[in-house]
């Protein structure tokens, strides 16, 4: 009797064992399978962000090597550009010299210069002598200028014309406040559009502007 009592209380204790050690292995294998799930999902969500920031370098680098050959494609427009404007280091020099170069091309005679804009008479100041250096104008304005009024020596017509034009073309970039002309032999006044004579004509003193950085 004590035998299959014996026996009984084995075969309940083994039966607890087991299903202590299922119970144990179902625990971890949901506690292992719980672990690996949020393993596999942290790498995949890194694995998202770099191919992420591979697509945004790769775009970088597409919109980089753009910009390079766009560079490169108008490397002469950009060059030109950077002309536009005289620097911003003794430009009352440039100006002048600007000046006299294409007044020179054109076979006209300066008589005098002075920083500032004309008003009719400029102050004496022989060509063959040194510019004189006093503070030059410059605009408060977003565009940033230097003043010189520029008195002519009875240029011709046609000279004068050309000069015009080749002042508005220069680099760095120049420009005419206003022209007043009149017949250099009579004293009337001549028009833009009046034929050329063979004598001189008389200028105004005009202001050129240069553009500085």
């Amino acid at each position: 009797m004590s035998t299959h009592k014996q026996r009984k209380m084995t075969a309940t204790v083994l039966r607890n064992i087991l299903i202590v050690l299922i119970l144990t292995v179902a625990i971890g294998g949901a506690v292992g399978l719980s672990y690996g799930y949020r393993v596999i999902k942290n790498h995949a969500v890194d694995v998202s962000h770099k191919k992420v920031d591979a697509t945004a370098s790769n775009g970088n680098l597409a919109a980089l090597k753009k910009t390079e050959q766009y560079l490169n494609a108008n490397k002469d427009v950009l060059e030109k550009i950077s002309l536009l404007k005289a620097t911003n280091e003794f430009p009352e020099f440039r100006i002048v010299n600007e000046i006299r170069s294409i007044a020179a091309k054109n076979n006209i005679s300066v008589s005098s210069f002075s920083y500032g804009t004309a008003t009719g008479t400029t102050a004496a100041a022989p060509t063959t002598a040194a510019p004189a250096t006093p503070a030059p104008t410059a605009s408060t304005s977003a565009a940033k200028t230097i003043a010189l009024s520029v008195t002519f020596t009875a240029p011709s017509y046609l000279e004068f014309l050309q000069f015009t034009y080749d002042i508005e073309q220069n680099l760095p970039k120049m420009k005419i406040q206003g022209i007043g002309i009149s017949n250099g032999s009579t004293g009337g006044t001549q028009t833009s559009g009046a034929a050329a004579t063979s004598t001189g004509i008389s200028i105004d003193p005009i202001t050129v502007e240069m553009y500085i950085n």
